[in-house]
């Protein structure tokens, strides 16, 4: 239906047009108090719907623009407060020290998902952003709740994303609270970080990138720790992690892509 609507509007000369003729040949067979019961009924059953289906039309395509902006705000604010809320940690640690070292601004690339790797043994997606979009191999992708995965293939127009529900896929993580460090990993069908034994970790432990790498920024939402075990033989702790985004329903991700460019910061205001 949206799709005849769509026809039409292109098409609007040439439907005018018809409707015009059909009209006129209604009046001109018409007495006088009859064509104007025949006008009131024509605007009322035909001409009324068509304009707000034309209407309809352009609203939906600016509609589209506008969520899609939105959305890269929401994640510009949702990486922002995480960075803001790593600061506080590092603060907390560091007060009295002096020359801090200035973190960098990243740009956030919008992008769709268009495809799956149906492979069992590997987690990957394709997106629909390559080398023309300044994409480069291992740029972070992003959501608004925190960390997907990562680049590890680049075309022209298209790139390849490792989940972190991929197997092959090792991340480097932190408690947020207690700072205590990991490598982020998928196994058993969930997402576990090895800890040492006396390590200080709570159920509801917040977990975020630990910045080591260079891959990842540091302080962005991984998920929280759902279950904390010992490893074998009791020489570590093993804790299970409650990723942050839903990775089994994707539709539109953002690629972080270097340092912000004044530029960058202006497109992402929505007018």
């Amino acid at each position: 239906m949206f799709r005849f609507f769509y026809v039409l509007y292109h098409q609007r000369q040439y439907t005018a047009f018809a409707l015009a003729m059909v009209i006129s040949i209604l009046l001109l067979t018409a007495s006088p108090q009859r064509q104007i019961g025949v006008m009131r009924i024509v605007w009322l059953t035909v001409l009324t719907p068509f304009q707000e289906a034309f209407a309809f039309i352009p609203s939906y395509f600016n509609l589209k623009s506008e969520n899609q902006l939105l959305r890269q705000k929401l994640v510009q604010m949702q990486l922002q407060t995480a960075d803001l809320e790593e600061r506080r940690f590092e603060n907390q640690r560091l007060r009295g020290l002096l020359s801090l070292k200035d973190r960098k601004k990243y740009t956030y690339v919008p992008a769709e998902v268009v495809g799956w790797n149906t492979d069992q043994r590997l987690n990957t997606i394709i997106i629909d952003v390559g080398r023309f979009d300044q994409i480069r191999k291992y740029m972070a992708v992003v959501m608004e709740d925190g960390v997907l995965g990562r680049i590890i293939e680049v075309g022209l127009t298209s790139s390849y994303v490792q989940l972190l529900s991929d197997r092959n896929c090792r991340i480097s993580g932190l408690v947020q609270r207690s700072r205590e460090q990991g490598i982020i990993r998928y196994q058993n069908e969930a997402l576990y970080m090895q800890l040492p034994l006396r390590a200080d970790v709570r159920l509801g432990d917040r977990v975020v990138t630990s910045g080591l790498g260079e891959t990842f920024p540091s302080g962005l939402p991984v998920g929280s720790i759902s279950r904390i075990a010992l490893g074998s033989r009791n020489l570590f702790k093993q804790v299970t992690i409650t990723p942050a985004v839903e990775l089994n329903r994707l539709e539109e991700v953002f690629v972080i892509a270097g340092e912000e460019t004044p530029a960058a910061a202006d497109s992402l205001q929505v007018e």
